[in-house]
């Protein structure tokens, strides 16, 4: 991990005007206090210590991440929130590192959850660790398509190519007293977007990461369920809107397909793009209702 190191972004108060300037949702008078807060600590350097010195980064760091739970995390505000504790009920749990390399052949741009605070730390360490190395795996694959178009442009001449555009980031979708969820959204950028995600759902009682086989009961055959809910409305669809569905490019669900259960306790099934449907549609969802599962639902309640 050691060659990762230097790619690592660190806090600067250099970047405050940046990390202000995505929350939109803040009035002017409120954001320029912030600011101010921020610049009366930094500028008391000459004369404090050491020791207050990063207590007040600290407080400032804390001041901008208090926000992260009322609105989503971009590119400009999450290169600046690295390993810092955060505070309140939805972003206790996490937090960013980003590694960052631009040139005229790439533009990387990858961003790293981390959960913070389950009680089982082997369990939080292994879940952290699936993270980073999908953080990684990404970087590395975009660097070397980086040295593909490097090489080609050299050896043919080309004096303009469309560089390696890889941007990575992370959405919270629901933080509440017994579950966690949360997806790694990469985007490729070529002649258009290309977009592909990861759902991690965590069990915040138990410290376990959760599959969809833990939300039923042993044995249950909720995979033909499935199926055949999310083809119903596809077809329900494709006949009230002429939605760019596939059905017959679906086949089945399995455990590694993509779910998160919504605020309501529903069990959300989401698609990549191009996977079952036309590019437009984005990554679709599908809302499954719990009734259609009967009384073969987990006891330890996670679909309501």
């Amino acid at each position: 991990m050691k060659k990762y190191d230097n790619l690592i972004s660190e806090f600067s108060e250099e970047n405050i005007d940046m990390i202000v300037s995505e929350l939109p949702e803040f009035t002017n008078e409120n954001l320029n206090n912030i600011k101010n807060k921020f610049r009366k600590k930094t500028m008391k350097r000459a004369s404090k210590s050491k020791k207050i010195i990063i207590r007040s980064l600290t407080t400032a760091a804390c001041i901008c991440a208090v926000f992260v739970g009322m609105v989503n995390i971009d590119n400009a505000f999450a290169a600046n929130l690295l390993d810092v504790p955060v505070i309140g009920d939805i972003v206790n749990l996490v937090t960013v590192n980003k590694m960052a390399l631009y040139d005229k052949y790439k533009e990387i741009n990858i961003e790293i959850p981390s959960i913070e605070g389950l009680e089982d730390n082997e369990v939080q360490k292994e879940i952290n660790s699936i993270l980073k190395e999908r953080a990684i795996a990404v970087y590395d694959k975009a660097l070397e398509n980086s040295e593909k178009i490097k090489e080609d442009s050299q050896k043919k001449g080309f004096l303009t190519f469309m560089p390696e555009i890889v941007d990575q980031s992370y959405t919270l979708i629901r933080n509440s007293d017994d579950i966690l969820s949360f997806k790694v959204v990469t985007t490729q950028i070529k002649a258009s977007g290309y977009e592909t995600a990861d759902f991690y759902n965590v069990d915040l009682k138990n410290s376990k990461l959760l599959n969809i086989s833990s939300l039923f009961n042993k044995n249950y055959d909720y995979i033909s369920v499935i199926n055949n809910e999310i083809v119903m409305k596809m077809k329900e669809e494709i006949e009230k809107e002429d939605a760019g569905y596939f059905p017959e490019e679906f086949k089945t669900i399995d455990d590694k397909t993509n779910f998160y259960i919504n605020k309501n306790g529903k069990l959300v099934i989401v698609f990549n793009e191009y996977e079952i449907s036309a590019g437009y549609m984005g990554m679709p969802e599908f809302i499954i209702d719990t009734s259609v599962f009967g009384n073969n639902i987990s006891d330890l309640g996670y679909l309501k």
